[in-house]
């Protein structure tokens, strides 16, 4: 019996691996959703930011008002709640693209500044959408894509009048 228990323990070694790493690479899969998610959300958030006070026009005040409002209360709340109920830590980092692209709209001139904001929200609503869209179809069920589920039509809608904004 005990010259048994050290083979049973070796397989139970050599299988344990291989069981785990199906869980870890769905952990991983949620991991880099949620860090994605986070940082173009924060992104918006910031960027509403320095439209309420940068912006000229009071359509580009209240378009950012309504960002803020939404990206800091349901939504933003909703995010953190899913991705701790997910066993995992929100990021509030932004990536070093969106850095640099809030950095861009910090310093535009008052000229450009109206377009360059709705240019920007518009690229980050759609990568939104689109990183929503494509975990919807791929990822695991959970928080996180229920929390997808239930924000993709509001986000829509703030694309689509980012859009109407940016053609103005």
């Amino acid at each position: 019996m005990y010259r048994s228990l050290p083979g049973i323990l070796i397989l139970v070694l050599l299988f344990l691996p291989a069981g785990l790493a199906p869980a870890f690479a769905q952990q991983d899969e949620k991991r880099m959703f949620a860090d994605r998610l986070t940082s173009l959300s924060n992104f918006v958030l910031k960027s509403a930011e320095v439209a309420a006070s940068r912006g000229q026009e009071e359509f580009v005040k209240t378009f950012a008002q309504t960002v803020t409002d939404q990206m800091r209360q349901g939504f933003g709340v909703e995010l953190v709640e899913a991705i701790r109920q997910e066993g995992l830590d929100p990021s509030p980092e932004l990536s070093q693209e969106y850095q640099n692209k809030l950095q861009a709209l910090e310093t535009a001139t008052e000229e450009q500044f109206s377009n360059a904001y709705f240019s920007a929200q518009v690229l980050a609503l759609e990568s939104m959408i689109q990183l929503i869209e494509e975990y919807q179809q791929t990822g695991q069920d959970g928080a996180l894509k229920a929390f997808a589920a239930n924000h993709l039509g509001g986000l829509r809608t703030l694309y689509i009048r980012a859009q109407e904004f940016s053609v103005r």
